[in-house]
Parts: structure tokens; C-alpha cells; sequence
């Protein structure tokens, strides 16, 4: 399996994050799987969703909110692909899995506004949502780790698993939790 590993971050916190979760599964890994790149939102825009379907079977993303629920400024032009596509039509992103790790602060309306939009796009997209998002809240420093931990052990046993990977859950999973809303 060949994985890309993209992310969007202002700060560097959900770059520093994903960066560091990958590390630990390269190093228990045991090579079956491969992570073929690590790169910006940017960057896997000018690359396109069809070269992406092509060359991976896996898009792991990690990304945050920035402003009033905007993407961060190197995620912009991933986004935008994504709304493209769904205005196209079709699944461009058809036998690829995904799983989305969000990054935020609770303490904004727009908590998860970013990775939540970008689950569901991708879901839209025919990309399988292998596992359910995680929603790590800056503000909540031992829960944001929990639930970083609990991610990466359902991403990595997909991506060392041999049978194919089943859709997990619906984008709004986990719900919004924000004000007791759930």
C-alpha cells in the first residue's frame, strides 16, 4: 500500500503532529506499507486528485481551522481542488481510503470547520473514510493526545492490514461536541 501523508497547518502544529505519528509508524512498520510523500495541501493541489488516485491507495491528511473556520494558508489550494471536483461531478478519488486527524481550538465557532469540510469532501469524492476523524482541541492537552493515539492506531492497523479497507463511519463522526451538542 502506498500512502501520501498531506497536511495544512498555520502554526505547525498539525504538521509537527502528523510528521511525529509517521515517524512511529515507519518505525514499527515492517515496510507494508510504503509512505510515499509528505507534503503541503499546496503541493498535493498542483500534484491533482486524479495523479493522487493514481500513484496512492491512501490520503492521510491532518489539518486545522484558521481564522473564522478557514483552511490555513498552505491548504488553501487543496480545498479549493476538492470544491472544484465536487462541482465537476464524479469520484476522482474512486478506490483511494482516507482518514482526516483535525486540529483546533474549541474555543472558536468554527472548531474543526477545515477538517470536517475536508472529510466530507473526500467522502464525496468516492475516496473510502477508513477511520473515523479525530478531533484533537488544543485547549484540552491530555484528550487531544488520547485522541491523536487512538487515530493513529486505527489508521495504522488499516494500513498494515491485508484485507481491503471497509468504510469506517459518516464524516460527521465524531459529532460536534462543542457546547454539548453531540
Amino acid at each position: 500500500m502506498k500512502v501520501c501523508v498531506i497536511y495544512g497547518s498555520e502554526s505547525g502544529t498539525s504538521e509537527r503532529g502528523i510528521r511525529g505519528i509517521v515517524k512511529k509508524w515507519q518505525e514499527k512498520n515492517g515496510s507494508k506499507f510504503v509512505v510515499g510523500g509528505i507534503m503541503e495541501g499546496c503541493a498535493a493541489a498542483e500534484v491533482g486528485l486524479a495523479a493522487l488516485a493514481e500513484t496512492y491507495d491512501m490520503l492521510v491528511v491532518a489539518t486545522s481551522s484558521n481564522g473564522e473556520g478557514d483552511p490555513p494558508y498552505n491548504f488553501h489550494a487543496f480545498l479549493k481542488a476538492l470544491y472544484a471536483a465536487q462541482d465537476e461531478g464524479g469520484e476522482p478519488l474512486k478506490g483511494v481510503g482516507h482518514a482526516v486527524l483535525g486540529f483546533g481550538c474549541s474555543h472558536f465557532d468554527t472548531f474543526q470547520n477545515c477538517p470536517r469540510l475536508t472529510d466530507k469532501l473526500l467522502g464525496e469524492l468516492g475516496s473510502t473514510r477508513v477511520a473515523p476523524r479525530a478531533e484533537v482541541d488544543e485547549i484540552d492537552q491530555e484528550g487531544g493526545d488520547a485522541a491523536k493515539a487512538k487515530w493513529s492506531d486505527a489508521v495504522y492497523a488499516v494500513l498494515t492490514s491485508s484485507v481491503p479497507a471497509k468504510a469506517a463511519c459518516a464524516w460527521t463522526t465524531p459529532g460536534d461536541t462543542q457546547g454539548g451538542n453531540q
